[in-house]
């Protein structure tokens, strides 16, 4: 049984959307909710730019917090084709290098944790000062 079945039911509403591999991925906490090192509150998923185009023309986009995103359901928000700012193009793990560098678990794909970290890192907000040293303790005992 698992420690959060919270996150098993988003993870299972992820699974029934039958979205493409190799065209998302999920971020932000998904990749600690999967290795159930936390509950998750929701699925926060990147795309590339067909699947956005796909996905927005069947789902609302509406703007969060000055970011554009595909509302899916109450549950899964999709990020693409500009949707975030990051500093300096070229310093940062691109949208595509997230996809294709995802880890499959469980059959959906993950951003990986060394992305994940970098991007709560750059955010530095206080609520992912937990994720950060909850990432930094699983890539310490992974090498």
């Amino acid at each position: 049984m698992s420690k959060f079945p919270q996150n098993d039911a988003k993870f299972k509403e992820l699974r029934a959307l039958n979205l493409p591999l190799g065209r998302y991925a999920v971020t932000s906490s998904g990749p600690l909710g999967i290795r159930e090192i936390r509950a998750i509150s929701d699925i926060d998923l990147v795309l590339d730019d067909d699947l956005w185009d796909e996905l927005s023309a069947k789902y609302p986009v509406v703007e969060k917090d000055g970011v554009h995103l595909i509302q899916i359901s109450e549950n899964i928000e999709a990020l693409g084709k500009g949707s975030f700012f990051v500093p300096e193009p070229g310093s940062h793990p691109s949208m595509m290098d997230q996809i294709h560098q995802a880890e499959v678990i469980d059959g959906l794909p993950f951003v990986n944790l060394r992305h994940i970290l970098y991007f709560k890192k750059l955010m530095n907000r206080p609520k992912d000062a937990a994720d950060i040293e909850a990432l930094e303790q699983l890539l310490k005992e992974s090498k």
